[in-house]
């Protein structure tokens, strides 16, 4: 529920705050915007109207990232992820729709959170893992997206295996979600979520989401790849406590 009792100024300067500071991680990284806004927006607007604005800013930035960083982009890869997260999505959706499926959640989260500490404090494995785990990783990346939305770490640990480099990494998560999150939008729409609000909301967060892109572009590029590596690791480690919190 939002907060009736806040002035609408005070509503609207952090709503643009909250879209600038996520969408500064999301153009450095090309993920976690998402999780960084979604909860503060939820308490001031309500669930409906902040996943709404959120899922068109948050596609609006990967389209713009994405196409900044085309050269990087490897399609067949791209194809790859996306084939398998929409079978898992498909299934995530059935069984969101048909059983108890919460008990899930905490595992989820177990699992992010370990292979976060595992990236971050172990040395990392020369030899990579069978093919076919990756493949399972982007199976229940697409049946956690479909049951909670929320599939994007799954992603990462997937992507962050696969592309070392900063630059191959920022572009090819950014395509992937500028796919996925069309299934997002089509499905707020038929929801009825896209009110005069929902306008009023996203034209004005187009502000601080031109200019989260341009400093998190400048972050980017200066940053190195250890530290680009660290960051996503923490912001997985970030995603998976708040899962088991």
């Amino acid at each position: 529920m939002s907060d009736p009792m806040m002035p609408d100024f005070l509503k609207l300067a952090l709503y643009m705050l909250i879209v600038f500071y996520s969408n500064v991680v999301q153009a450095l990284t090309g993920f976690a915007g998402v999780m960084l806004s979604i909860p503060p927006l939820i308490l001031l607007y309500g669930p409906d109207t902040a996943k709404g604005v959120i899922n068109i800013l948050s596609w609006l930035i990967c389209l713009l990232i994405a196409w900044q960083n085309r050269q990087y982009t490897q399609w067949k890869q791209v194809r790859h992820i996306v084939l398998y997260m929409f079978a898992g999505m498909m299934l995530g959706i059935f069984l969101y729709r048909h059983i108890d499926a919460s008990f899930l959640v905490p595992f989820y989260g177990l699992i992010i959170v370990c292979v976060a500490l595992k990236n971050l404090f172990l040395k990392p494995q020369d030899r990579p893992l069978p093919e076919w785990i990756y493949t399972l990783v982007l199976f229940g990346a697409g049946i956690i997206h479909g049951m909670f939305v929320s599939g994007g770490a799954l992603l990462v640990i997937y992507l962050a295996a696969k592309f070392k480099d900063k630059y191959l990494f920022r572009a090819n998560v950014a395509s992937v979600w500028c796919i996925v999150n069309l299934l997002l939008i089509g499905a707020d729409f038929q929801k009825g979520i896209y009110t005069a609000q929902f306008f009023k909301m996203t034209a004005l967060g187009l502000i601080p989401l031109a200019l989260a892109l341009w400093t998190g572009n400048k972050i980017h590029r200066r940053i190195n790849q250890t530290a680009f590596r660290r960051v996503t690791y923490i912001l997985l480690l970030a995603a998976g406590s708040s899962i088991l919190l």
